[in-house]
C-alpha cells in the first residue's frame, strides 16, 4: 500500500484526477488536499466543495500561515469552505514578506501551495515516504518530470487530454462554472496578456486587488508582477479599453466549428468547365 498525496488545485483536470484516484487507487492510503490562496475564484471554492461531497474525497482545506519573522518558514492552517479566505489575505502576507512574485520568482506557488501542502502531508503520513499525484495531462508533456520518482501523473499515463476533460465534465450533473481562460486564481500574472485584457473587459473590478498590490508593495527593483511585458495591471486595464481580439473558451470554440470527420472532404459536382 502506497501513501499518495493528491494535490487538488480546484480545476476540472485535478478534480477528474481526484475522482480517478479515489476509484483506481482505492487500496492505497490517499490524502486529498486543496490549498486556498485567498485569490481563488468563488466558483472554484464552490466546485471543490461540491466535488468533495459528491466524490466523498474528505478534502483537507489548507492555507498558508506566513510568519513575518525573517528566517521562520511558512506554516499551514486548516480551514474549510466557510472559513476559507476570500479577500487575498494569505497571498498578501506572502507579498509583504517576499515581495511581488513574477515569472522569474514564483514564491507565491512555493509559499501558498507547495510549502503548506507538503508540511501537512509529512505530518499526516508520519514522516513515511509518500507519492504526490499531479493533474498533468498527456497534452502537457513539458510539465512532466519523470526524474522525480515520488511524483506520479495518473492522467498522462492513461492519455487524458484537455478536450477529453471538458467533454467528460459536460456530461456530469455539475461543472466548474468558469471558462478555461479564467482559471482558478482570479487574475494570475502568469496568464497571457490577451487573457488578462479579456478578463478586465468582462469584469473591470477583477484587476483592482492586483493593482493595489503593485501600488502597496512594488519596489524599484520590481514594481510590477508582469516582468515579461513590463506592464502594470493598471496599464493592462487601460489597454483593455481599446479594441482587441478577445480570447475565447476552447470548448466553446470547438463547439462552434464542425469537426473535420463530420464533413465529406471529397464530395464534388460536375461542371461544364470540367468537360
Amino acid at each position: 500500500m502506497r501513501n499518495i498525496l493528491i494535490s487538488f488545485s480546484g480545476g476540472r483536470t485535478s478534480a477528474f484526477m481526484a475522482k480517478f484516484c479515489k476509484e483506481y487507487y482505492s487500496n492505497d492510503n490517499l490524502l486529498f488536499v486543496f490549498a486556498n490562496t485567498g485569490k481563488e475564484r468563488e466558483e472554484t471554492l464552490d466546485f471543490v466543495d461540491k466535488c468533495d461531497k459528491e466524490f466523498k474525497l474528505n478534502v483537507v482545506w489548507l492555507e498558508a500561515d506566513v510568519q513575518a519573522e525573517k528566517g521562520v518558514g511558512t506554516r499551514y492552517k486548516i480551514v474549510d469552505y466557510c472559513a476559507a479566505s476570500r479577500e487575498g489575505e494569505p497571498f498578501e502576507e506572502v507579498i509583504k514578506k517576499y515581495g511581488l512574485p513574477s515569472k522569474l520568482y514564483r514564491h507565491c506557488t512555493r509559499e501558498l501551495k507547495e510549502v503548506p501542502i507538503h508540511k501537512f502531508a509529512k505530518e499526516y503520513f508520519k514522516g513515511e515516504k509518500y507519492y504526490t499525484a499531479l493533474g498533468i495531462r498527456s497534452d502537457e508533456p513539458k510539465r512532466l518530470n519523470y526524474n522525480d520518482p515520488l511524483k506520479i501523473y495518473p492522467l498522462a499515463e492513461i492519455n487524458i487530454s484537455e478536450e477529453f476533460i471538458r467533454e467528460w465534465w459536460s456530461r456530469q450533473p455539475f461543472d466548474l462554472e468558469l471558462k478555461d481562460y479564467e482559471g482558478n486564481c482570479d487574475d494570475c500574472f502568469l496568464k497571457s496578456l490577451r487573457k488578462k485584457m479579456t478578463i478586465a473587459t468582462e469584469c473591470p473590478t477583477r484587476p483592482l486587488w492586483w493593482i493595489s498590490m503593485e501600488k502597496n508593495y512594488g519596489t524599484e527593483r520590481q514594481p510590477k508582477f508582469d516582468v515579461r511585458n513590463n506592464l502594470s495591471y493598471e496599464e493592462i486595464s487601460d489597454l483593455a479599453m481599446k479594441p482587441f481580439s478577445k480570447v475565447v473558451d476552447k470548448k466553446e470554440e470547438r463547439d462552434q466549428i464542425p469537426k473535420l470527420f463530420e464533413l465529406n472532404l471529397d464530395i464534388e459536382f460536375s461542371c461544364y468547365c470540367g468537360n
